[in-house]
C-alpha cells in the first residue's frame, strides 16, 4: 500500500482538518492550539518508538505505536497521515512488516508536512 507523498506546497486543508477539529472542540480554538502544541511535542517520541519497533521487527510494538499516532492524527483531521498510521497498525496486527519501512517513510513525510503546516497556521492565527 502506498500513499501519495505530500507536495511541498500542498494545501493545509489536505494535510489536516483544522476547522473540523476546532468544531469537535465546541469551537474552542485556544484549546485546539494547546492540543496542537502537545501533539508537536509528543509525536516525535511516538515516531521514534514506531521506527525502532519496525527496525526490531516487533509487530506488537508497531501496532501499539501506530495505533496511538492514528488516534492523535485522526483527531486533528490529518487524513493521509492517519491512513499511513492505520496501515502500519494493520501490518503490526497481521504480523506482516514486509512493507512497514516504506509506509513508515511515507508517514514521516506526511508528518513533516503536517508539522510545517501547523507551525505556519499557528503563526498566522496566534
Amino acid at each position: 500500500m502506498q500513499l501519495p507523498a505530500p507536495e511541498e506546497n500542498v494545501s493545509e486543508k489536505v494535510l489536516w482538518g483544522k476547522d473540523e477539529a476546532v468544531e469537535r472542540l465546541g469551537g474552542d480554538e485556544e484549546l485546539f492550539w494547546e492540543l496542537c502544541e502537545i501533539f508537536l511535542q509528543e509525536y516525535p517520541k511516538l515516531l521514534q518508538k514506531l521506527g525502532q519497533a519496525i527496525a526490531e521487527s516487533d509487530a506488537v510494538a508497531v501496532m501499539r505505536a501506530a495505533h496511538s499516532l492514528k488516534g492523535e492524527l485522526g483527531y486533528l483531521g490529518a487524513v493521509e497521515a492517519s491512513k499511513a498510521s492505520r496501515a502500519l497498525e494493520h501490518m503490526g496486527h497481521e504480523k506482516n512488516l514486509s512493507e512497514a519501512a516504506e509506509m513508515f517513510a511515507s508517514l514521516e513525510r506526511h508528518l513533516a508536512a503536517l508539522h510545517r503546516a501547523m507551525k505556519v497556521s499557528a503563526g498566522a492565527t496566534r
